[in-house]
């Protein structure tokens, strides 16, 4: 074979048995040129600044939470002891992201970096700067954890946890395998450590509710810097939300259409309905499997079911609506997957978790359909404290708001531009089925929000990408960052609003390290606000008690007396524990008498039966002489 050029003519002979020497003649042009590819491809030299962005960003962010004073962390939380660096590193942190989504090319790595960076500097605060674990509860699971791993079996009648035992049940199966018995470093690192799990379920949920892979990595993006509920501790919370949303993506990954034939009126009707609505998305096509390859398939969706059922106890009955409301629409076209999704919660409520129904029939059943008393629940009993708390508050309030106003605005601007918006619209709204269902302790509104965000931030982002796949122009980039800096600072606020109740001092640790040297087993112990870091061991060998709840006192409730303390010591006597984070719940949050809490348990100690057995700088003990005709 020989090659010359002419005249920008590259000529090739090359010579075949069969017909002798044939020549091919081709011009340069038609050629791609590799700079052209380059260019195509994106500059290479701008990558390497993004990539160094996000580089300078978590270096910045880090140092800069390894340099928090905890001291000036007060009734505001985080927001008021944090410099201005961190918010230079958040920000850096967003303008590499929405950089990276503005390349010709988008690449994946380089948007998972930026993520990532996200995760750390925004999430993993609390790790940075105190080491410890948060939230009271955290302690807890380790300690039924703790307590599944060393029995080998479960106290369905010591607490409600042990009625939904798999998340815990998994932790100590591998606890036992690894030989690693100590999960506090795990309890410490699991808010970074659950969104890293959840981004892969995020983006595979995002790239089949919006139109292109750009807006479904903005789509992760809004869920991280929204995401201000901080259910992503050691907890079966943040492992049932993992399996609904893997679940939810292998539903209209793999069953995509209607769950039955067209030939009814009600079939037919419902998808003009869906036409109607969403007129420029074709109808969903069944994915290419053939009936034995989907077994499988809906094997794996079964075992995230049930993987929910019996993890949690609120999940499996949001995952009802959510895919209720998918078969409607034709995006899943296993008629049996939501009747399934209802009988299972319902089964093993009934068969498993027989001791807590028992117990709790009133407290699950009373309050259905009684919307009054939801909203009463959910945001006027969340709304006291101290003027700081109030604002923390009202601000989550109104970013979860804004979030969801956003949501509505963006599915209209996607039905307008006939670009894919219900699935993720019927996403968002299918949680508030539960709103009129049960309470949830206060908490439904925001696991609402929880339920919801992942479709809803695929609506915020919508408005700003054009139909094709072109990356967003400068000024759609530009608004991106700065909603998305307006949120993620909401987030910083909303989100570490109550970080000094919610977290702990080694002091803290090591007094009730010292609490459960001192009480003999079987003792009662009791904590003055119900904020204390303990039960990670013993957890079923001691008897534990709360004086005040760590809420806001209602109007009308009576100030607490010394009373409400001696009604709990039993003849034998009993061990009080009052903590530093104690005080300040009952500070923020205005629980206690008005006086403080030091000033009302110093009173209360000032009647005799009260001896101080332990004082350092996290609390003190005291030990509390039973009266002879004490309970």
């Amino acid at each position: 074979m020989a090659e010359r050029t002419l005249r920008g003519v590259s000529v090739t002979r090359v010579h075949r048995p069969d017909v002798g020497i044939v020549t091919f003649g081709t011009t340069g042009r038609n050629r791609p040129h590799k700079a052209q590819h380059r260019a195509d491809r994106g500059d290479p030299r701008v990558v390497a600044v993004l990539a160094g962005i996000a580089a300078i960003a978590l270096i910045l962010g880090v140092w800069t939470l390894k340099t928090v004073n905890t001291q000036d962390i007060g009734g505001a939380g985080l927001i008021q002891a944090l410099p201005a660096t961190y918010f230079v590193a958040l920000g850096l942190s967003l303008t590499g992201f929405v950089g990276a989504l503005g390349q010709k090319v988008p690449r994946p790595w380089l948007l998972a970096i930026q993520l990532l960076v996200l995760i750390v500097v925004l999430h993993g605060a609390d790790p940075i700067i105190h080491g410890l674990p948060r939230l009271e509860a955290s302690y807890r699971h380790l300690g039924i954890t703790d307590f599944i791993a060393q029995s080998g079996g479960l106290g369905r009648k010591l607490d409600a946890y042990f009625n939904w035992p798999g998340f815990f049940g998994m932790l100590a199966m591998l606890s036992n395998t690894t030989g690693v018995h100590d999960l506090t470093w795990a309890a410490t690192w699991a808010p970074v450590g659950v969104n890293v799990l959840l981004m892969p379920a995020l983006l595979a949920l995002a790239q089949r509710l919006t139109s292109g892979p750009r807006q479904a990595w903005a789509a992760v993006w809004m869920f991280y810097l929204a995401s201000w509920v901080g259910q992503d501790y050691l907890a079966p919370q943040a492992c049932a939300l993992l399996l609904l949303l893997t679940l939810t993506a292998c539903v209209l990954a793999a069953f995509p259409g209607w769950p039955w034939k067209s030939t009814g009126k009600l079939a037919h009707r419902l998808k003009d309905l869906v036409h109607r609505l969403e007129p420029g998305r074709p109808a969903p096509v069944p994915a290419e499997l053939s009936s034995a390859g989907t077994v499988m398939p809906a094997v794996v969706c079964l075992v995230f079911l049930a993987g929910m059922t019996v993890a949690h106890q609120l999940t499996p009955f949001a995952a009802i609506p959510v895919l209720m409301l998918l078969a409607l629409s034709g995006r899943c076209r296993l008629r049996s997957l939501p009747v399934l999704a209802l009988l299972f919660p319902i089964c093993w409520l009934v068969l498993a978790a027989t001791p807590f129904l028992i117990g709790h029939l009133q407290t699950l059943f009373g309050s259905i359909g009684n919307i009054n008393a939801a909203t009463s629940a959910s945001l006027l009993n969340r709304v006291g404290g101290s003027p700081t708390h109030q604002f923390i508050v009202y601000s989550r309030l109104a970013e979860g708001a804004v979030v969801w106003i956003l949501a509505g605005l963006g599915g209209l601007q996607g039905r307008r531009l006939r670009m894919p918006w219900l699935t993720a619209a019927l996403g968002t709204a299918a949680p508030f089925v539960l709103f009129p269902l049960q309470s949830y302790g206060g908490e439904l509104l925001l696991r609402i929000y929880l339920f919801s965000l992942p479709f809803a931030a695929s609506l915020v982002v919508l408005p700003f990408f054009p139909r094709d796949s072109s990356p967003p122009g400068v000024r759609r980039m530009i608004a991106l960052l700065l909603l998305g800096s307006v949120i993620a600072t909401s987030t910083v606020a909303a989100r570490y609003g109550n970080d000094a109740i919610e977290n702990f001092t080694p002091d803290e640790i090591a007094l009730v390290d010292r609490l459960y040297t001192t009480a003999p087993p079987g003792s009662v112990l009791i904590e003055a606000v119900h904020d204390t870091a303990w039960r990670y061991k013993h957890y079923a060998g001691y008897r534990y008690h709360t004086v005040l709840q760590a809420e806001p006192a209602r109007p009308g409730d009576p100030p607490p007396g010394c009373a409400s303390i001696n009604q709990l010591v039993p003849s034998t006597g009993a061990y009080l524990v009052v903590t530093s984070s104690q005080a300040i719940a009952a500070d923020v949050l205005n629980t206690g008498p008005s006086e403080g809490l030091q000033h009302f348990i110093d009173r209360c100690a000032q009647q005799g039966g009260w001896s101080m057995e332990y004082r350092n700088a996290g609390g003190v003990i005291y030990h509390l002489q039973g009266a002879p005709n004490g309970i």
